[in-house]
């Protein structure tokens, strides 16, 4: 459950706030998000893949439904990247770069509260 929170808070985040700042936007909602919040580092990452990527993921494909994709065979003409030849996979492409990053931010964010947290005093039998 507190995934699918996470999840939500940095779509939500990410969503928000990219029309006003930067494009790395996301990454520091993921972090911030995942430094605040306990998790595992592999839960951070999943949700910050899933909460980065399915937002650019889905602005991207909207972006291209409603110029009939002519934007992206721009940008496929102009990368020429050989493996990318349809739309889609370069709007796919866009979703998984995002999520990588989101991943990687949300990482990050949970390994600093790792390593800020307080350690307990060790006993001398414990």
């Amino acid at each position: 459950m507190k995934l699918i929170i996470r999840i939500i808070l940095i779509g939500a985040l990410t969503y928000l706030l990219s029309p006003f700042l930067t494009w790395w936007t996301g990454m520091g909602a993921a972090f911030l998000i995942c430094a605040l919040m306990p998790s595992t580092l592999l839960n951070a990452f999943v949700a910050g893949f899933l909460g980065v990527g399915l937002v650019w993921f889905g602005q991207a494909w909207v972006l291209d439904v409603a110029n009939n994709s002519q934007f992206t065979e721009v940008i496929i003409e102009l990368l020429q990247v050989p493996l990318i030849d349809e739309p889609f996979l370069l709007v796919l492409a866009t979703g998984l770069i995002g999520g990588l990053s989101g991943g990687f931010a949300g990482t990050s964010g949970a390994s600093l509260r790792y390593v800020s947290k307080k350690k307990k005093p060790q006993g001398y039998y414990s």
